[in-house]
């Protein structure tokens, strides 16, 4: 198959907070990101930042300031020269036209800053027409992309529900006659009261009152791209009240949590709507949802809901849930792929071989604000009964899976004694012909078996998806017998039966204690060869069901309990390469291996 084509994103105010959280997730999940500032020496600091990620070669960083045409114009013609089209654009340089660091103390009471004339100008010249003109300079490049995405981040200050005045409220809400030029009547109809001093008797918002203004004239900005580029997929969100400078870090979530809100527009797959306005991952609709008033963020007073409906509202479908199954998701890169699915909208059953684990699991995500789209079931991969519980739940549940990760392994050694976080020699560790066994029977057997009882559920998607965790341990390179090795490198000609006559021959060899003599590793035996037989079974399963993507990957040396926590990769990391491979969107390549996001041989 063909390796996927690269996507090319831009990120506007990239240098630091959700920006550079964007850029960072963005390029975990294989895409070429230009990372923006308007200051050259922040940007080229925080490209410095991603090298530590391990994500530096898929950045690269342009100056541009949004206010400023000229930079606009030249950060174009970069990528048209470099790349030749954009795939994604995130416009998020915003500024909140206050200064928050005013006040001294650790809470900050919003509506004693300072408002100035000049602020409000900076504040709409930047969050509305600097993020427009950026737009308008990309749409060309953007049209040469097989699937282009906007994303504007927004915020829920601009929700029409904020704003008073009876003629703006009018204009934005007036969905089918909303123009841009109408856009531009109101903001002048916003700053001539504003430097008159009535906005407040006028029915504006009596603070934070240009930032506000400015996110509701980009809420209806892209109500009217929408409309206008139907073969675009373009919406705005707001992150949530995200730990950022423009807050003074007052807020309660992390950056990795607003950008992941981000990202997940920025990689909605094809299909998807477009000209919704999403909080989090929640499309707001009216009669569906309401106002939360802002007393929480702004004075730290406990949370009160208004009843009354937003105004701001769209016609357009809320997109069908995906729905995903994650094998060994309690702890780990499982767990950690449960969170991050969920965190792209993903609604996850985390399986666990044991139910209290399983619970303490959900117990964590709960901290995060997304136990709403994780439920637990009991998997015990190596036992067919809570397979068909399972698979029965799902089918009751949902009626289709779109997504399932095999995730559930042993290492088939033991490591009983060895410390937490310290080196040790695998050659040195017991395989005995029971723990071969076991490991086979979980991380080869157990995982096919999961498949096959879940593959009428993900022929009912539109977009299934079975990602196969392995390792590079399971390269064919590590198995020197050349009949096994020639067998599983025979990609026409492999089949289920072929690899059981392998794994027999295998086992055999371990019982007799002919290893080494017979071409097969040594250490770490089963585990390596079970990982073998799981590349192997990735090729045979995407050769048959063509209409599913279907890959396996190795998710780097990442610090586990399978290798008592010595590796060099958090789980973060590991679980970034998994999720990319769930969320691939329709036409990727299908039966191949990656180490991470790159495409390897078996």
């Amino acid at each position: 198959m063909i390796e996927p084509k690269p996507r090319y994103a831009v990120v506007t105010g990239a240098n630091k907070g959700i920006g550079l959280e964007t850029v960072k997730q963005l390029a975990s999940n294989g895409v070429k990101v230009v990372l923006t500032a308007r200051d050259e020496k922040k940007g080229h600091e925080a490209i410095e930042i991603l090298k530590e990620c391990g994500v530096s070669e898929l950045v690269v960083f342009h100056q541009l300031d949004v206010t400023h045409s000229a930079t606009i114009h030249s950060l174009v013609e970069f990528l048209k020269t470099q790349f030749g089209r954009l795939d994604i654009l995130v416009n998020n340089a915003g500024i909140s036209g206050v200064n928050p660091y005013e006040m001294q103390g650790s809470t900050i009471n919003w509506r004693e800053l300072t408002q100035t004339s000049e602020m409000a100008e900076k504040c709409l010249r930047t969050n509305y027409y600097g993020a427009k003109e950026t737009t308008d300079a990309f749409l060309p490049l953007l049209k040469l992309s097989n699937s282009p995405r906007i994303v504007n981040v927004s915020s829920q200050a601009g929700l029409l529900k904020g704003i008073a005045n009876k003629m703006a409220k009018g204009v934005f809400d007036d969905a089918e006659n909303l123009t841009e030029d109408r856009i531009d009547e109101v903001l002048k109809e916003f700053m001539k009261d504003f430097e008159e001093g009535s906005f407040r008797n006028k029915g504006w918002p009596t603070f934070l009152s240009a930032y506000m203004v400015s996110k509701a004239a980009m809420n209806s900005y892209t109500r009217i791209l929408a409309r206008k580029y139907p073969n675009f997929c373009i919406n705005c969100v707001c992150p949530g009240f995200v730990k950022t400078d423009i807050n003074r870090n007052t807020g309660f979530l992390s950056v990795e949590e607003g950008a992941a809100s981000v990202v997940r527009l920025a990689l909605l797959p094809n299909g998807s709507p477009s000209g919704l306005f999403y909080s989090r991952e929640e499309i707001l609709q009216n009669k569906l949802l309401h106002f939360i008033i802002f007393v929480t963020w702004f004075w730290r007073k406990p949370l009160t809901l208004l009843t009354h409906p937003l105004s701001f509202s769209f016609s357009m479908a809320e997109p069908k849930l995906r729905y995903a199954v994650v094998t060994g998701g309690n702890k780990g890169i499982g767990f950690e792929t449960v969170k991050q699915l969920a965190s792209n909208g993903v609604k996850v059953v985390l399986t666990a071989r044991d139910e209290s684990r399983g619970q303490e699991a959900i117990g964590k995500l709960k901290e995060y604000g997304l136990s709403d789209l994780v439920t637990f079931h009991q998997l015990d991969v190596t036992h067919s009964a809570s397979i068909h519980s399972l698979v029965e739940f799902v089918k009751t549940q949902f009626g289709k899976l779109d997504i399932l990760v095999n995730n559930a392994a042993i290492s088939g050694i033991n490591l009983d004694g060895v410390e937490e976080g310290s080196a040790f020699n695998w050659e040195e560790h017991d395989q005995t012909y029971e723990m071969v066994e076991e490991c086979l029977t979980t991380n080869y057997y157990g995982a096919k078996k999961v498949t096959e009882e879940f593959i009428p559920l993900l022929q009912l998607s539109n977009s299934p998806r079975i990602v196969n965790v392995s390792s590079q341990a399971g390269l064919l390179k590590n198995i020197v017998n050349e009949w096994a090795k020639g067998v599983l490198n025979d990609a026409e000609n492999l089949t289920e039966e072929k690899i059981d006559e392998v794994l027999k021959e295998f086992t055999k060899d371990f019982k007799e204690d002919s290893l080494e003599t017979k071409g097969w590793p040594t250490f770490w035996s089963a585990y390596k060869v079970s990982k073998v037989a799981m590349n192997s079974y990735t090729r045979i399963l995407a050769k048959k069901h063509q209409n599913m993507i279907i890959n396996s990957l190795c998710p780097g040396f990442v610090k586990t309990d399978i290798n008592k926590n010595c590796g060099i990769l958090s789980v973060d990391e590991g679980a970034t390469s998994v999720v990319r491979l769930a969320l691939f969107p329709d036409g990727s390549p299908s039966g191949l291996f990656y180490v991470r996001q790159e495409l390897s041989n078996f």
